[in-house]
């Protein structure tokens, strides 16, 4: 068995991108103005380029065994993954674990640089100024300017409207995790109460909106430093979706006192794209298995050229992955703290653009898959394209009180209308904003929450298309049993009544069986299975022109002395309907009963465990008019709020009980 890092197969290490490298004994990695400090493996772009060298299942199917079998985050600073951000954000039971021999030493060599900087008089950014625009201001109140720091940072307004607890969950997470490269001068202990918190599910109330992701995310990140500093008006929601406040939520995570921040602490806090990087985590992971999901390939163009059409969807997709990735392991507040060349760095990490514009393209695939999945769908569901299947999928015996997906074919028209709209780019919006000193901005939470909207409605088209697509399997199915039933029932007649005369003598119409067989092979069965002896239908009248056929071939047709092919023609027809409609019932009702002797084929098929997966694990069924369940009620069963199966398939102590192996997947 392979070994893994953090939860992460060596195969899956072997395609991340790279990021940061980290201080080594205070030696600073890159070789900076002729210093002769080289790292042996510097970041180059080709890395990045060979990222994408993995195949796209491949990377997916690593993805979601690594977010299944999440127990505990380890983090160092540099090895995050997006499977491991939605882990955390979705899972209550998933921990972070703070890798304290790798990060302490440089966290507090950090902190540490900063307070004797301040012991020096030296003047630095954040520390003894004001900010971006008012950065002329200077004083020597360290601590009180992070305090302040943080008062006028919470602006936002939080009412009804909250960023989602899982978002604000696997920002802290994020902003934990760069905090940790040691670059930042911030106290090890504020790092371990963001970690106390995470994991007893105490997560901060952040504003939805008010960030424009370009000095970081400082409106939203605020509201994490108010509930590490006991601030009054934070909140925090407990697991059981109680608000209480950031004292008793101090409290409750074994903290003795809310923190006085330090010099650059609150700077180092709220400076970062944590937030917009997070949700763009949990946006690329959905993004990724969608994309996954939506590569059936088959005939006309919706589904001819759909490798044609998906394939640089996918690549947009993985860049921005990739993208993201690169930016939840990245050093992103200003200054940064150099400590082996005894500097403070001033730069720009801090601008959010990687969010921004990754989540812009991902929303353009995002919005490209919906509509290739839309019309995919169109095509499903309408009898002149499905390949004779009942029009709007219709399971019930009777198409005259059985609509079957009409109504979720509108819907999916709904969701793919607004997954378009939702494609407008975000960062072409962009405002000059803290007396233009931020006149350009990434809006890269903005963009990150729309892209959330986004896989959302994506969610929606692929749970309306996944049960359309078993509804159609089922279907399949059905006609092939009932296909058997009639061709047996032909056969049984035909024997009857055309064989031989009433003196025994063998007719020429014994021949016909075959030809009568092809018939049924050739005809659709849902387009006389309702009503087989309606003579609107072209059933019974082909059945008629073979006979026919037959008889002006036979020379004893002319013969009125002898039962001809002809005599027997109205014989074979009474025959068959009064048989057709009492046996096509019995088997439509032993195929209900699951009692059907052709085996369904799709157990033979790749794709069967998903077939398996929305059949047995979400427990939807052939819908039809008849059982009154609707179509949106079987779709709904993909909410994750129901998805009771779902805790049980990611817990590893589960392997064994029968649930999906998303590993084969």
């Amino acid at each position: 068995m392979s070994m893994s890092i953090n939860g992460v197969s060596p195969s899956f290490q072997s395609f991340r991108p790279p990021t940061l490298p980290l201080p080594v004994e205070e030696e600073n990695p890159f070789c900076i103005l002729g210093e002769s400090r080289h790292v042996l493996a510097p970041p180059h772009w080709k890395k990045a380029a060979e990222a994408l060298q993995c195949g796209h299942f491949d990377e997916v199917c690593a993805m979601v065994s690594q977010f299944a079998h999440a127990q505990t985050v380890d983090i160092q600073g540099t090895a995050l993954t997006v499977a491991q951000v939605t882990a955390l954000a979705r899972g209550d039971h998933v921990r972070v674990a703070l890798d304290e021999a790798a990060a302490r030493g440089r966290v507090t060599r950090s902190a540490d640089w900063v307070a004797e900087n301040i012991s020096r008089g030296t003047d630095t950014y954040g520390v003894t100024t004001g900010f971006g625009a008012t950065s002329h201001r200077r004083t020597n109140k360290t601590a009180d300017l992070q305090t302040e720091l943080i008062r006028f940072l919470n602006a936002g307004v939080i009412g009804k409207e909250t960023l989602p607890a899982s978002f604000s969950k696997a920002a802290m997470l994020v902003r934990a995790n760069t905090l940790m490269q040691g670059y930042s001068g911030i106290r090890w202990e504020i790092l371990e109460a963001m970690a106390k918190l995470i994991n007893l599910n105490l997560i901060p109330k952040l504003p939805l909106r008010g960030t424009i992701t370009a000095s970081g995310d400082l409106v939203p990140l605020s509201y994490i430093a108010g509930v590490l500093t006991g601030r009054h008006n934070s909140k925090v929601v407990t697991p059981e979706g109680e608000e209480i406040t950031a004292m008793e939520a101090l409290k409750r995570a074994g903290i003795e006192a809310p923190f006085q921040l330090q010099a650059k602490e609150g700077l180092a806090l709220v400076n970062g794209t944590a937030v917009g990087s997070a949700v763009a985590a949990t946006v690329c992971f959905d993004a990724n298995i969608l994309g996954l999901l939506a590569e059936p390939k088959q005939d006309r163009y919706a589904l001819r050229t759909s490798p044609q059409w998906l394939g640089p969807q996918i690549e947009v997709i993985r860049m921005a992955t990739h993208s993201i990735e690169r930016e939840i392991n990245s050093v992103n507040d200003n200054p940064l703290i150099d400590v082996s060349r005894d500097l403070a760095l001033h730069g720009g990490n801090f601008q959010g653009t990687p969010i921004g514009v990754s989540m812009d393209n991902l929303r353009i695939a995002i919005a490209a898959i919906g509509k290739l999945m839309f019309a995919q769908f169109s095509e499903l569901v309408c009898d002149y394209y499905n390949g004779g299947l009942p029009s709007n999928l219709s399971g019930g015996p009777n198409p005259s009180l059985d609509y079957g997906f009409k109504g979720a074919e509108i819907a999916m028209a709904a969701y793919c209308s607004e997954l378009q709209y939702l494609a407008n780019l975000v960062t072409t919006h962009v405002q000059s904003a803290e007396q233009h000193n931020q006149d350009v901005n990434s809006l890269g939470l903005i963009s990150a929450r729309k892209s959330a909207e986004a896989v959302e409605i994506l969610n929606l088209m692929s749970a309306t298309y996944m049960v359309a697509l078993c509804q159609a399997v089922d279907l399949r199915h059905l006609e092939e049993n009932m296909r058997e039933v009639v061709k047996h029932l032909i056969t049984q007649v035909a024997r009857k009544t055309l064989y031989t005369d009433e003196d025994g003598t063998l007719l020429e119409s014994r021949f016909c069986e075959k030809e009568l067989q092809q018939v049924v092979e050739n005809l659709p069965v849902f387009s006389y299975i309702d009503d087989p002896t309606n003579p609107s239908y072209t059933f019974l009248p082909q059945l008629r022109d073979v006979l026919v056929e037959r008889a002006l071939k036979d020379p004893k047709s002319t013969n009125s002395a002898g039962y001809s092919i002809f005599k027997r023609i109205p014989i074979f027809q009474e025959e068959l309907k009064e048989r057709l409609i009492e046996e096509i019932s019995k088997a439509r009702e032993r195929f209900d009963n699951g009692d059907f002797p052709i085996p369904n084929r799709i157990k033979k098929c790749r794709t069967y465990p998903i077939y398996g997966f929305v059949r047995k694990e979400v427990g939807t069924k052939l819908l039809s008019g008849e059982n009154k369940v609707s179509p949106g009620e079987d779709i709904e069963k993909f909410n994750p709020e129901y998805w009771g199966w779902f805790e049980k398939l990611r817990s590893p102590s589960s392997a064994s009980n029968g649930r999906v192996n998303w590993d084969r997947l």
